[in-house]
């Protein structure tokens, strides 16, 4: 996987606490922190458009399921 490198400004007390939590691998820290907030994120949208659209989404979403398992 490709990488890049990024530069970002946080509060001194999140930076220390981050640190502390990331047993010295912070880039790795960061990376899965992002990849968190996106997925729950994702799952918030799935859930507002569950409410939104009904029974219809659920079963669209099964159907590509099985399309993508049949596969």
């Amino acid at each position: 996987m490709a990488t890049s490198k990024l530069t970002v400004t946080v509060p001194d007390e999140l930076l220390q606490a981050a640190r502390e939590a990331a047993d010295g691998n912070l880039s790795a820290f960061v990376a899965r922190a992002i990849r968190d907030q996106l997925l729950r994120d994702a799952m918030i949208l799935y859930a507002e458009d569950s409410a939104r659209i009904g029974d219809d989404l659920d079963d669209l979403y099964s159907a590509a399921e099985e399309d993508l398992c049949d596969n």
